[in-house]
């Protein structure tokens, strides 16, 4: 049966057109079969699968009203499916959310970022689909990470067992068409995004 995997998050620059494709890779060195929907009008996700030549993965892309039968059309395609949401809270947010089996919330460790999962949490809550906060970009050592990470945990979000720091390799990838196990094979930023996967997958059973 086809699972589906929304990445969402209001705030720009959270990571989560990033931590997708991470997560696409890895699924797809699995042997899992990942499918991709571009639901941002950005089409940041669109941009770096072209990158890929040969090894792209099938997506589709929608607009508006558009949303429910791209989803519908991945879903043939592969066995996961990875969407990635417009920023703004509108109705491809809220198809998205309706069909998704599974929420993704990427989330730095600042108290505006806590601030913009809020409402992504509520409108996961109002639509019934289960949601999981990532802590992503987290500093080596300090910072305001524990304190975000309690007040995420007090509002009543679920967190994800798995962190990801501010890897430069994450970035480097994307702008090649690739992830970052795909280019460094042994880097922490390639394990940390393999534990991402598989974190993700458990969730999703």
């Amino acid at each position: 049966m086809t699972r589906t995997l929304v990445f969402a998050q209001q705030k720009g620059g959270a990571g989560k057109t990033t931590l997708l494709v991470q997560t696409a890779a890895a699924l797809a060195a699995m042997g899992r079969a990942p499918s991709l929907v571009d639901l941002d009008p950005q089409r940041s996700l669109t941009r770096w699968n072209e990158l890929r030549g040969a090894d792209a993965l099938p997506i589709e892309s929608a607009s508006e009203w558009q949303a429910s039968t791209a989803l519908r059309r991945a879903a043939k395609a592969g066995e996961i499916v990875l969407a990635d949401c417009p920023g703004n809270a509108d109705v491809l947010l809220r198809a998205a959310l309706r069909a998704a089996d599974l929420v993704a919330i990427p989330c730095q460790p600042s108290p505006m970022d806590a601030w913009a999962t809020q409402p992504i949490l509520e409108m996961a809550a109002r639509e019934k689909t289960p949601a999981v906060v990532i802590l992503n970009r987290v500093p080596p050592r300090g910072g305001a990470g524990p304190a975000v990470e309690a007040a995420l945990i007090e509002a009543g979000a679920e967190i994800l067992p798995v962190t990801l720091g501010n890897r430069v390799a994450f970035s480097t990838a994307f702008l090649e068409g690739r992830a970052a196990s795909e280019l460094s094979p042994r880097s922490l930023a390639a394990r940390e995004a393999q534990a991402l996967a598989e974190a993700l997958l458990a969730r999703l059973a």
